[in-house]
């Protein structure tokens, strides 16, 4: 009997929302479900594997509703024709085969390395960034698994956590509050953005991921925090984001900076003014200058 699939399974294991699949079966056809005895949605295994690849996809500014279109082996072919494409820098490709194939303890090794050779620094844009994004489509295309994805995040993690407590510890001259907006799980970006600030001399609160909205004001107001930073990924809701975003930004005072970075704003509609959004890491040292 095929394996059905939820369209609870679909969203967790895609990153698109339930809301968003909905609009995109009236509009475009696509998912197609079958129903249950109970009416409820279920879906093929194919249908995941085109969601996945249509996702990945769409981050390279293809749209939903040419590419709904498409049957799986045509979205095959656009995949594998942009990753030929594609410039991944030599130690990115070093670290995604690592992954992919082991061994699995040479992952932390070559991390620790590369940290070493380059500078926290150069490290972090050069090789992190583009490394930590090179994984995510690879998660999406299937050819990595929940395991690898979680052992690379961890593994990095402990080699940023590392670099952290070797930077100098004296009090900086602004102070920031950096967390995730609740319902944002992934907390990479978030471990990255404080590297960056911690090297501009950024005194740092670091709450984690998933942070109430009133607690991260409680938080900024207590700790006289000059700037709350947002990390976001792409795997929350674009529209939530930005709701989340503005409210916040209401509910702090004047005289604190609310910034939001990650992959999660890059397709973000205008944001009012007090709110500042970062493409890249590189884009901090210089805010950090003008602050």
């Amino acid at each position: 009997m095929p394996v059905r699939l939820s369209i609870s399974d679909l969203e967790r294991e895609t990153g698109i929302s339930r809301d968003t699949l909905r609009i995109w079966e009236r509009r475009y056809g696509f998912p197609e479900p079958l129903r249950n005895q109970r009416s409820e949605r279920n879906y093929s295994v194919e249908q995941l594997e085109r969601l996945r690849l249509i996702k990945q996809l769409l981050g390279s500014g293809m749209r939903p509703g040419k590419l709904a279109r498409l049957d799986l082996q045509q979205l095959c072919q656009i995949t594998q024709q942009q990753r030929e494409t594609d410039t991944v820098p030599r130690d990115v490709e070093e670290l995604l085969q690592i992954l992919v194939t082991g061994p699995r303890y040479g992952l932390l090794a070559r991390l620790e390395a590369l940290l070493q050779q380059q500078g926290l620094r150069d490290f972090l844009i050069g090789v992190l960034a583009p490394m930590t994004h090179a994984v995510g489509e690879a998660w999406f295309a299937g050819r990595i698994g929940v395991l690898d994805e979680h052992h690379y995040t961890e593994q990095v993690r402990m080699v940023l956590l590392a670099a952290l407590r070797s930077l100098p510890q004296t009090p900086g001259n602004s102070r920031a509050l950096l967390t995730t907006l609740p319902g944002e799980q992934h907390g990479l970006g978030l471990l990255m953005a404080t590297c960056m600030l911690a090297l501009e001399g950024v005194e740092i609160l670091l709450l984690g991921v998933q942070t109430p909205l009133e607690e991260i004001v409680r938080g900024a107001i207590e700790g006289e925090c000059r700037i709350v930073g947002i990390s976001c990924s792409e795997y929350i809701n674009r529209r939530t984001v930005a709701a989340q975003l503005v409210r916040l930004r209401s509910m702090l005072p004047n005289t604190v900076s609310l910034w939001a970075g990650g992959r999660g704003t890059n397709s973000l509609p205008k944001m009012p003014v007090g709110i500042k959004l970062f493409r890249h890491l590189g884009e901090i040292p210089e805010a950090v200058q003008q602050k």
